[in-house]
This record gives structure tokens, sequence and C-alpha cells, in this order.
């Protein structure tokens, strides 16, 4: 007796958006450091949405963001370090380890759980990858972050 399910290939799409986004940085960089314009125009299709890019030129005390997605951005109120409205959001998370993205070259790719200055806790992934406008000498990180309440 033959099953019609398992007779019919079956299509593995990757669940995790980190994994999905380092993967597309991959298939550009092949020995380099992919340009943000590559990343820009790459299809991201939903995933877009939860990814953001910083200019590591432009950034002094806080990220210069040049990219944002939509739902980042709702993760993405500052107010300066003292204020008391200012709380630890998945953003700020999300960007904890730039430098080290930058400094290695590699993308930086961890998960965690964390507590919120609210005292939510969230479950979150994070990928961090490094990119260069001249193919060489990192100038951007682009990363993905997503997370859920536990």
């Amino acid at each position: 007796m033959h099953s019609e399910v398992l007779e019919k290939p079956v299509r593995v799409t990757e669940r995790r958006l980190t994994e999905r986004i380092r993967q597309k940085w991959a298939t550009l960089a092949r020995g380099r450091l992919p340009s943000l314009r590559e990343i820009e125009n790459l299809n991201l299709g939903l995933d877009r949405d939860y990814c953001f890019a910083v200019d590591l030129r432009l950034s002094d005390i806080l990220p210069y963001f040049v990219f944002m997605g939509d739902e980042l951005s709702r993760y993405s109120t500052l107010y300066p370090m003292g204020d008391p409205r200012r709380e630890k959001t998945l953003l700020d998370t999300a960007i904890g380890k730039i430098d080290e993205a930058a400094l290695t070259r590699q993308p930086v790719n961890y998960d965690a759980v964390t507590r919120l200055d609210n005292g939510r806790r969230i479950a979150f992934r994070t990928i961090l990858l490094p990119v260069a406008e001249n193919g060489r000498d990192v100038s951007h990180v682009f990363g993905a972050a997503k997370g859920k309440g536990i």
C-alpha cells in the first residue's frame, strides 16, 4: 500500500527568519562582503519587515539606522540615556552585538531570553551581517530580529 503523501516530493523551507536572511547574505557574499545596495535589491518578501541596516560611519553614541522594517519600527522609540521614559526594547537587544559583527567581519547569530524594562520577558533571535560598500571595509551592519513574549 502506497501513501500518496509519501510519494510526492516534499519541499522543506527554512522556518527561522534569521537563517533565511543569513542564507541570502551568504549567496551574495561568496568570499567578499556584499554592499548595502545588493542587500536592498534582495527579494526578502515579508521578512523585510523584521530587518534593519545601520550605517557605522554615521553612528556615534546611538546607531544610525538607514533602514528599519515596519515590524521593528514598533520597537524604535528612543529616549536619551537616563531619561525615565527610556525602556530597553527588542531593538536595543538586537543591536547589542553590532560591534562584534563589524570587527569579526562574520555573521553574528544569537538568541536569548531577556526581560524588558517593563517586566515583559521575550525570547528572540537576531542575525547581524557585515556589509561593505567597497567589498572590504565594513561600513554597515544589516540585521534581522524577531521575538515573542513568553
